[in-house]
């Protein structure tokens, strides 16, 4: 099974009120892309990588230090971003799934990405959603 990730970062951070983007921000060190990057940089499923950005934030993106990823520009809208994203992938053929999130919302867990990956070779599409019970359990 082939998979690909992409990562939207093109957004712009409007309602965040800040001059630098959400995904360029950085906490500890590292920026929030980062930290996504670094959790599926760790499984060796993911043939692709693509970050996609808006071309007014590649300053940003050049100022990380970025190996076997693909940036492609976004578009005007979430939607058209993956949807160029999806459109490149087409092109590179040898690609069975397809992982899509966003670069603003590192907090995904590794585990998580596994119970994907297992259900996604099962299924044709996976969506994760916390049980409220779970979610009741734990300690914040």
């Amino acid at each position: 099974m082939r998979f690909s990730f992409i990562l939207l970062a093109g957004g712009n951070s409007s309602r965040f009120k800040s001059n630098l983007p959400k995904p360029y921000h950085k906490i500890g060190g590292k920026t929030l892309l980062e930290f996504s990057l670094d959790k599926i940089k760790y499984f060796k499923e993911f043939r692709n990588i693509i970050i996609v950005c808006n071309k007014k934030h590649l300053k940003y993106l050049k100022k990380i230090n970025l190996k076997n990823v693909t940036i492609i520009n976004g578009g005007k809208t979430r939607q058209k971003s993956t949807l160029y994203a999806l459109d490149y992938l087409k092109k590179q053929k040898k690609i069975d799934k397809v992982l899509i999130h966003d670069a603003a919302r590192p907090n995904f867990t590794i585990n998580l990405i596994k119970k994907i990956l297992i259900e996604a070779k099962k299924n044709n599409v996976v969506i994760p959603i916390l049980k409220l019970q779970d979610a009741l359990k734990k300690k914040y």
